[in-house]
């Protein structure tokens, strides 16, 4: 698949209205200048606009490759993925071995022989690909793919290419770059909060909607803690204090999922308690560490330091008002207990 077919795929993907060479049910076949031709098309998924690509260069030896480009988030290049026709038996594909990333770190090709071949008389006989990945976020994706008009789109790139109808023989891209790679951490915070993230946190009464007017132009703090874990910090609701934020951890490693965060604060009227949100939240991803605020159900306020070490935050200093309230600003220090 030349360089120049790349991007017009990529611009039907991106542009419903762009004009197509024909439509065969939910495909769309498009050949540039010279002939190197693409059948595409979309997942039925309402959040995403993943494509599903069979693409075939123009020379008389050339094979199909066969590529899904994950357009609204980034799959998690590490681990399996899998492919199933019609619910079946999965098509387990292994990062590297079985398929790589090429031209763009969304852009993932088959390059097992043997599961291209079975992929290929798979979608011949089938109505519905389904594709199911882990992204970088930990979370996990199934985009599902229609596979009628996949007949008669291959049948059209036959006759533009002027091949011998019905041959479907397919294999790993040729000519084609490795995708370069991916800053995770900055993938993360510009992705922003996840969907799965923002339900959790909405689901706590004591939580404000994020566009409600006191915390609306709060944004968000998100933080790389290791290689598989983010922080992400979410306005809460704003009081005399400040704005408040709960914290949660999203692991994406083998274990993955999403964790609420809990603090140790101190008040000389409780002793040590836990505090699930902190206030004037600050995050330095370079030493993983925390500083934030709190205070107890009276008012009688703390501050905290906190460095993130293997898999949870450690304390590493807290101070308590010496008074309550607003007007407190003497401070004594805690822990470590002098």
């Amino acid at each position: 698949m030349g360089l120049a077919l790349v991007a017009i795929a990529f611009c039907i993907v991106a542009d419903a209205s762009a004009q197509v060479a024909k439509r065969f049910g939910g495909f769309s076949v498009v050949c540039d200048d010279s002939l190197h031709c693409a059948a595409t098309v979309q997942a039925v998924n309402p959040d995403k606009a993943s494509v599903f690509v069979l693409s075939r260069a123009p020379e008389s030896r050339a094979r199909w490759a066969a590529s899904i480009s994950t357009l609204g988030v980034l799959a998690d290049r590490d681990r399996p993925v899998a492919l199933s026709v019609d619910n079946g038996v999965d098509i387990t594909l292994r990062p590297v071995s079985d398929y790589a990333p090429f031209v763009n770190p969304s852009d993932y090709y088959i390059v097992s022989p043997t599961a291209l071949d079975r992929l290929m008389l798979q979608v011949q006989r089938g109505h519905m690909l389904r594709f199911s990945f882990i992204d970088i976020a930990g979370a996990p994706h199934s985009d599902r793919f229609p596979l009628d008009g996949l007949a008669p789109a291959l049948n059209e790139i036959d006759r533009q290419q002027g091949r011998i109808p019905g041959d479907r023989r397919a294999g790993p891209p040729v000519g084609l770059p490795e995708a370069p790679d991916v800053d995770v951490a900055a993938h993360l915070v510009a992705a922003g909060v996840p969907p799965r993230l923002l339900e959790l946190h909405l689901a706590s009464a004591a939580c404000e909607t994020p566009d409600a007017a006191d915390i609306a132009d709060t944004k968000p703090l998100i933080g790389a803690l290791s290689e598989t874990a983010t922080l992400y910090a979410l306005p809460c609701f704003r009081s005399a204090e400040g704005i408040a934020s709960r914290l949660y951890l999203i692991e994406s490693g083998e274990i993955g999922g999403m964790t609420p965060l809990l603090f140790a604060g101190f008040s000389d009227r409780l002793g040590w308690y836990g505090v699930d949100v902190l206030f004037d939240v600050a995050y330095d991803p370079q030493s993983r560490r925390l500083e934030g605020r709190g205070a107890d159900d009276h008012g009688c306020p703390f501050r905290g330091r906190w460095t993130f070490a293997d898999t949870a935050f450690r304390l590493d200093a807290l101070s308590a008002g010496t008074a309550c309230g607003a007007g407190a600003t003497d401070w004594k220090d805690v822990y470590p207990p002098r």
